[in-house]
């Protein structure tokens, strides 16, 4: 900072200084800003998964009926069955609640569920290439 500003250049000065100091403070904020959602992230994750047990959507779909027959019918009566009440009324709650959120969205369904296996048959594939690569190695020329 100036001292003392005694012209209207030096006026200038100092307000181009500042604007400058300003916009590198900004960016500072914002970096920190950053950090702080990416560090607080796992707590979100956790608030969102607890806030999908605790809530349920407002849609019916065919597909949330049959979830909710299955939780009313093969967990709460077969499953649970020799459980206490308060076992038997809050597990098939909590599985109501969140299929809710996720029979919302029948194609993200159907994309975790092709994910899952294409990512197990993806390591098969590299575990097989890996055996296949072993194998050429031991019988080629350069084991001689």
């Amino acid at each position: 900072m100036i001292n003392q500003i005694t012209n209207y250049k030096e006026l200038m000065q100092e307000k181009a200084r500042l604007k400058g100091l300003l916009a590198e403070q900004e960016l500072l904020i914002k970096a920190d800003w950053q950090l702080i959602k990416e560090d607080l992230k796992p707590y979100s994750n956790a608030a969102a998964t607890i806030r999908n047990f605790l809530t349920r959507k407002a849609t019916v779909s065919a597909m949330q009926l049959g979830v909710n027959i299955f939780a009313d019918g093969f967990v709460k009566k077969v499953l649970l069955g020799n459980t206490g009440w308060i076992i038997r009324t809050l597990v098939p709650f909590f599985i109501k609640n969140y299929a809710s959120h996720l029979t919302d969205e029948p194609s993200s369904i159907v994309h975790k569920i092709k994910n899952f296996f294409s990512r197990k048959h993806k390591k098969e594939e590299k575990e097989e290439e890996v055996v296949v690569e072993k194998d050429v190695q031991e019988t080629g020329i350069d084991a001689v």
